[in-house]
């Protein structure tokens, strides 16, 4: 079906409510799942034009989330908590994502599936998406915001008086985006809905990039090293929609979410630690760290992130993608991932 083009060019504010969730619906005081704590869940909704739909999520430096959607547009909400655990979502806006003619997204060039933030050398933000359908990877940045691609190091100095961490998003995605190589030469062919979904990046340019449809993939540990074909192996039906590097230094620790449906056994998710330093053979196996299905909260799991937790280990948020049906959730769950379940 041909989807409408979207016509907006500002960024606005959006009213989102939510719907508390547990992690077991059949069992409201159940607080693990795997490796996981449970910190607190919500469902999103909002009546705003294009709302649903994220398959990508990373947090700002001032704490904020930024969600991009599969159908062309950004969102930026602050996560409200009390006593550790997620409430509820704050001061959302949303904007869309530009071409490189400074115009919305039209279909079938919207379907935007993985998110990347990277702080620059100046304080800037550099922003990554990957998109399918038109399989491409692009870079949006401020004026002036120097490219990580170069490789690490700090060459310049914040400056003074920067603009708010959201005024940043918002000029970033105001400006024509860079096309940036990554795909070329990607072996095989990509089907439309199989494309790039999982794609991680550090600040020294270290990057993996994970294609849902083969498992098929390329990582280098750093800006200056070549790529290296992988192949991501995980349980039968599931694929690989997300991605992100642990910020641990001098390791290429990541973890990758992979969503499974079928329309007789339902929805599930595994969240599954890899090692990029040991793979062999270009092979790389994940190792468990949660497996979510019903009665467990659970959709259509496309998005994760995570960050440094205050007592130790990470927090690591999943958002689901309800493809803007109404029999599906879009879920932002938060959970604890004790250091002790990773460095073994």
């Amino acid at each position: 079906m041909q989807h409408p083009a979207r016509q907006q060019i500002d960024s606005v504010p959006i009213s989102v409510t939510v719907r508390p969730v547990p992690l077991d619906k059949n069992d409201p005081g159940q607080s693990r799942i795997g490796a996981l704590a449970y910190l607190g869940g919500v469902q999103l909704l909002s009546e705003a034009s294009g709302f649903g739909g994220y398959s990508g999520l990373r947090q700002l430096p001032d704490g904020r989330m930024l969600a991009i959607s599969d159908r062309g547009h950004w969102l930026v909400f602050r996560p409200v908590e009390r006593q550790g655990r997620l409430t509820e979502v704050a001061d959302a806006i949303q904007g869309p994502l530009l071409d490189e003619t400074g115009q919305p997204l039209e279909y079938p060039y919207f379907d935007a599936e993985a998110l990347e933030v990277v702080t620059t050398p100046e304080g800037g933000l550099d922003i990554f998406v990957a998109f399918e359908q038109r399989h491409r990877v692009w870079r949006y940045a401020m004026p002036g915001s120097a490219p990580i691609l170069v490789g690490a190091g700090d060459n310049g100095q914040a400056a003074q008086n920067p603009p708010s961490h959201v005024e940043q998003v918002k000029q970033a995605f105001a400006h024509r985006p860079e096309s940036l190589p990554w795909m070329d030469g990607w072996p095989g062919q990509l089907g439309a809905n199989a494309g790039l979904e999982a794609m991680a990046v550090k600040a020294d340019g270290a990057a993996l990039l994970l294609a849902e449809g083969t498992g098929e993939g390329r990582f280098r540990p750093h800006a200056e090293a070549p790529w290296a074909p992988i192949r991501y192996r995980t349980e039968s039906g599931f694929k690989p929609t997300d991605a992100v590097f642990l910020p641990i230094e001098g390791r290429h620790l990541a973890l990758v979410i992979n969503r499974y449906f079928s329309i007789l056994h339902g929805v599930a998710a595994r969240l599954e630690l890899i090692d990029l330093d040991a793979v062999q053979d270009g092979q790389v196996m994940g190792r468990l760290l949660a497996r979510l299905a019903p009665p467990v909260t659970v959709d259509n799991m496309e998005a994760l992130e995570v960050a440094p937790h205050p007592e130790g280990g990470w927090s690591v948020w999943l958002m689901a993608d309800d493809n803007q049906n109404p029999l599906q959730r879009t879920l932002l769950l938060k959970f604890h991932l004790p250091e002790s379940a990773v460095l073994r």
